[in-house]
């Protein structure tokens, strides 16, 4: 099915060398103090019954976003870990994040820079077979890596995991409203990834800044549909 209205929207709003330096530019004048982080509603709200915090209460509280990074590399079983919060437990149609209709447009790559077993190496995660294919390319070196992500980082993390959408996958059936699914399936994605770098004690953060183009042709996706939805760097903190 054709979906124009959401190809537009991707396209639109995708980062290139031609727009980066506007989107800092906005980035930068952009006034916090003028966030809302609530509803400012007239009335006041009726506390709810206090319970003791369950384990998901409990690593939800401890999620952070850590942009400082040591050099210690991150371990296999660490690596393993933060894939299996994206594996395909019950077969190709049962994740452990929802999707609609089990279409799964979601695909997850990490570029390594200090992994064991794959430093400086990139990588596919079959979610199904619960293992990594190893990509014809290197990883690109930090320094030109850091510049097509656009965050503010210190030090250098372990690896960049890349969540990657194919949204025909959705749209083939749901038309423009599948693009608003797969948006909802990579936000899952995302929350997999960050509670579970808190229950590992790691540092992580969400970046959303990456150069379309150059991570697609990196990843050696160009022309295949996919569309990149957004980064997550990973490591050890650099108090840690």
């Amino acid at each position: 099915m054709e979906t124009p209205f959401f190809d537009d929207f991707w396209q639109a709003s995708e980062l290139s060398p031609h727009n980066l330096r506007e989107f800092t530019r906005m980035m930068d004048s952009h006034d916090p103090e003028s966030r809302q982080l609530r509803l400012d509603h007239p009335l006041a709200p009726t506390p709810l019954p206090r319970t003791h915090r369950r384990p998901l209460e409990r690593l939800a509280a401890r999620r952070r976003s850590g942009r400082g990074f040591s050099s210690r590399p991150l371990g296999a079983k660490d690596l393993a870990r933060l894939l299996g919060s994206c594996r395909a437990w019950g077969g190709p149609e049962h994740h452990a994040f929802p999707s609609a209709s089990a279409s799964y447009a979601t695909e997850v790559f990490v570029v390594g820079w200090r992994v064991e077993n794959h430093t400086g190496r990139m990588l596919y995660y079959d979610p199904v077979d619960h293992g990594l294919v190893t990509l014809p390319d290197p990883s690109p070196p930090w320094p030109e890596a850091q510049s097509r992500i656009n965050a503010p980082i210190t030090g250098e993390p372990a690896c960049l995991v890349v969540a990657t959408l194919f949204p025909d996958r959705l749209t083939a059936k749901y038309g423009e409203r599948g693009g608003r699914f797969a948006l909802l399936e990579a936000g899952a994605v995302m929350q997999q990834l960050s509670l579970t770098t808190a229950d590992l004690g790691l540092a992580g953060v969400v970046v959303g800044g990456l150069l379309d183009d150059y991570w697609l042709a990196r990843l050696g996706l160009t022309r295949t549909g996919a569309v990149v939805a957004f980064g997550y760097l990973v490591g050890h903190g650099d108090r840690g």
